[in-house]
């Protein structure tokens, strides 16, 4: 067992983790000491979109991505994998674009100083879950693209 294997599920973990226990102590907060902390919801939503991201590079490491299954299982084999392969290949695509665009945009927070409104850290900090989170599903449609050539399940 590789722990780059597991690196996804160990971070959507840790997110989890610190969602949870913030947002119920948050709720605590706000029913024992009447007073809420605004902060929450900033690390909530961003640890969320950290989730997303890597969650959906698990769906794809464990062939878990939507797909239209329910059509492409009437194809031959072969066509089937074509269709494969071209899904595999139009998602490198979606998410190389979602990277440049991804990294762009932290550059522009960064250059800019941009600060969250309630903690007020750098903008890019957050930001760049969207670029990060690109590169493991751009890792994980390439190993799967690799895995469809090769003609294995694994």
């Amino acid at each position: 067992m590789k722990i780059i294997d597991y690196v996804e599920e160990v971070l959507i973990a840790f997110f989890l983790l610190v969602m949870t226990v913030i947002t119920f102590s948050n709720v605590v907060s706000r029913y024992v000491l009447h007073a809420s902390w605004s902060f929450t919801e900033e690390i909530t939503t961003n640890f969320f979109v950290w989730a997303s991201f890597l969650g959906a590079a698990v769906a794809v490491k464990r062939k878990g991505h939507l797909g239209l299954s329910y059509l492409t299982d009437f194809f031959p084999p072969r066509l089937q994998k074509a269709a494969s392969l071209f899904a595999v290949a139009v998602s490198i695509v979606i998410f190389a674009i979602l990277l440049k665009y991804g990294v762009d945009m932290v550059i522009s927070q960064y250059k800019m100083g941009q600060t969250t409104p309630a903690l007020g850290l750098p903008e890019w900090t957050f930001g760049i879950s969207v670029p990060v989170g690109s590169v493991f599903l751009l890792i994980r449609f390439i190993e799967l693209g690799y895995r469809e050539l090769k003609g294995g399940e694994n």
